[in-house]
């Protein structure tokens, strides 16, 4: 396998065909991916379920098989891959993509004859039918629920496919109220059936020499009752119209700042494709998905998205502004913040130290780079916005000692990015958020709120909180011979190897530059693998922590393996705000900032990954937060934390 970099911002892989060359694609109501060989090797509907167990299609020319070890080239950008390949004289170029707002995938077969031939495509599929009565269970354990799938189980649905010369439409009732259909612009030949709906079809037909002919089709799954139907009948007609939709995307995914090197050209499309691709509006929901896998529920996370909304807050602000709002009705009265908000905004998994900082330190950002005060206002929940952004670190202050920090104890210590990894008392990443969330705070009510009742008198107590939490920060946590701050510290055990999200105290201003240096030499000297040799697992990206944790009882689960999930494991996320830091000194930074985009596309994984090892499994693709190496080009002055915010 080779791979390239087009221009025009594709990543283009050279490849044997019967070589799978995977790629996630995703819109407002569903996810995909294409493989390479005209398949489609996953569809799901969002906050729904999975469509196909499997995808099978089937090219021959003259009723004789492609030939499998032809060689072909697959482009990848945005919302669409393109396979080409020649093979018995004819010259294919496969088009698969997704549009911006529809449920359906659409898929032209373009084949130029090089004599007189005869072309057909049989595709046959296995449907996910374990996923859509899982979602029944899940959404309601009712009698009309269980209803629907027995009756679904015994129901032989009746076949139906409409054909002309130039127009076909394939109605599949599956079971309950799930149904696939297809429609082509040729005409289509129902195959096999299974309980009385095709699972297999065929279209084709008879190419001149020198003729180029194309073959379209257009094929939705979903349930018919409610937003995720697509009428494939309306969407074939309109197949131009969505391929312009598709190209006009993936043209507008634009660096502010003009960027000439190809690789970091496709590097940074790929990353802010992922982040919007993540975006989705579920009624009153508006916000970012933290990936492909966190689908079922539809749920956006406080961490996940801060991290997200960086890379779209200088092309699509609106969406930021949609998400703070999102997060703050996951928020109770109470001030209790979970670790993400589910599409009907109930509580997914409660009670976090870290969500609540990040909900103000995304407000915070926004209103500093747009200049937007009238969000603080906007009617959710608790009140208002900035009421939400009260009580949350109010909710905090519960859980700190007389120190000002916060006590990670009990049941909650694991309740932070870090979820297995028990990093109990005080965690130097929780304590930089939560300073930085005061002072956040502080700055808000002095500039943005001054005309408030109080407002001064706010404006001082978070910066007095904030000033005592910085002190005790630098006082405690700090590690002078090692030139790092420790990873966690209790009473009677302390964690000092050099955990890589410690760089949010350099992000934020909280290590002074001495120390800031000191932190990021080390990194570069520990974490960065290429210059790490005693770690042992070559050049891969940049570790999460190095030396590996140490007491066996604090790890949990992937984590208890070295180099795997946060026991040293890479994460793309990670890896580019320690660039960023690295950025705002002055330092080279383009290796975390790339090695790990680098090393994920020659493993064949081409969109952004969550995490990865060189020895373990693979995390999921088009994770949302893996977005923030186009952060990073974005703001390339290395000045985006340093900005205050204007007195209205």
């Amino acid at each position: 396998m080779s791979v390239k970099y087009s221009a025009a911002g594709e990543i283009v892989a050279a490849e044997k065909f019967h070589k799978k060359v995977c790629y996630d694609v995703a819109n407002n109501l569903i996810t995909a991916q294409f493989d390479g060989r005209g398949g489609i090797s996953k569809y799901a509907v969002m906050n729904k379920f999975s469509v196909f167990t499997a995808f099978y299609p089937l090219f021959s020319i003259n009723h004789q098989p492609i030939e499998y070890m032809s060689d072909k080239t697959v482009k990848m950008l945005g919302k669409k891959q393109i396979t080409s390949f020649s093979e018995k004289n004819a010259d294919f170029v496969i088009t698969q993509f997704l549009d911006t707002t529809h449920n359906c995938i659409y898929v032209e077969n373009k084949i130029t004859a090089g004599e007189d031939l005869y072309f057909d495509n049989v595709t046959n599929f296995g449907i996910d039918f374990a996923s859509y009565v899982q979602q029944l269970l899940a959404n309601r354990l009712s009698a009309g629920n269980i209803a629907k799938i027995i009756g679904g189980l015994l129901k032989k649905n009746k076949k139906s496919v409409e054909s002309s010369e130039t127009f076909s439409y394939m109605k599949g009732d599956v079971m309950g109220d799930f149904y696939l259909d297809v429609a082509a612009n040729c005409p289509l030949v129902g195959l096999e059936s299974e309980r009385g709906f095709y699972n297999q079809f065929s279209y084709g037909g008879e190419i001149k020499k020198g003729q180029t002919k194309v073959f379209r089709y257009v094929l939705s799954a979903g349930t018919r009752s409610d937003f995720t139907f697509c009428d494939v009948k309306a969407a074939i007609k309109d197949f131009d119209k969505a391929l312009a939709d598709c190209d006009k995307y993936a043209n507008e995914l634009e660096c502010p700042h003009k960027i000439e090197d190809k690789f970091l050209g496709a590097y940074y499309k790929s990353l802010l494709n992922t982040s919007l691709s993540n975006y989705k509006e579920l009624g009153k929901f508006k916000g970012f998905l933290a990936g492909i896998v966190y689908q079922f529920p539809a749920r956006t996370y406080y961490r996940d998205a801060y991290w997200t909304v960086l890379s779209v807050l200088p092309v699509k602000p609106e969406l930021v502004r949609n998400e703070i709002i999102t997060l703050a009705n996951g928020i109770s009265k109470k001030g209790q913040c979970p670790s993400a908000v589910k599409f009907n905004f109930k509580n997914y998994w409660g009670d976090h130290y870290d969500s609540p900082s990040f909900f103000v330190l995304m407000l915070y950002d926004y209103l500093v780079h747009t200049g937007d005060y009238s969000v603080l206002k906007e009617k959710v929940k608790a009140g208002k916005v900035i009421d939400s952004a009260n009580l949350v670190l109010k909710r905090l202050m519960k859980e700190t000692d007389s120190t000002g920090l916060l006590v990670k104890g009990g049941e909650y210590n694991r309740r932070d990015w870090c979820d297995n990894v028990f990093r109990s008392t005080y965690c130097t990443y929780d304590e930089a958020l939560y300073a930085r969330a005061l002072f956040a705070m502080s700055e808000i009510y002095k500039n943005c709120l001054s005309n408030e009742p109080k407002a001064e008198q706010k404006a001082q107590e978070y910066k007095q909180l904030y000033d005592k939490v910085v002190k005790s920060i630098n006082n405690l946590l700090w590690d002078e011979e090692k030139g790092w701050y420790v990873n966690y510290k209790s009473d009677n055990f302390t964690e000092d190897n050099l955990s890589i999200d410690t760089v949010v105290t350099v992000l934020y201003g909280i290590a002074d530059d001495n120390r800031a240096k000191r932190i990021l030499e080390n990194m570069e000297r520990l974490l960065e693998s290429k210059n790490n040799k005693e770690q042992g697992a070559g050049d891969f990206g940049t570790l999460s922590v190095y030396p590996f944790y140490k007491n066996t009882r604090d790890i949990v689960q992937k984590s208890s393996l070295p180099y795997y999930y946060h026991n040293g494991g890479d994460w793309p996320y990670l890896s580019c705000v320690y660039a960023y830091a690295k950025l705002m000194h002055g330092m080279d930074y383009m290796y975390p900032l790339t090695r790990w985009f680098e090393y994920n596309i020659q493993k064949g994984n081409y969109t952004p990954i969550e995490f990865f090892s060189p020895v373990h499994p693979d995390g999921s693709m088009l994770q949302a937060w893996s977005s923030t190496g186009a952060f990073v080009l974005s703001y390339p002055d290395g000045d985006f934390f340093r900005k205050t915010l204007k007195k209205q």
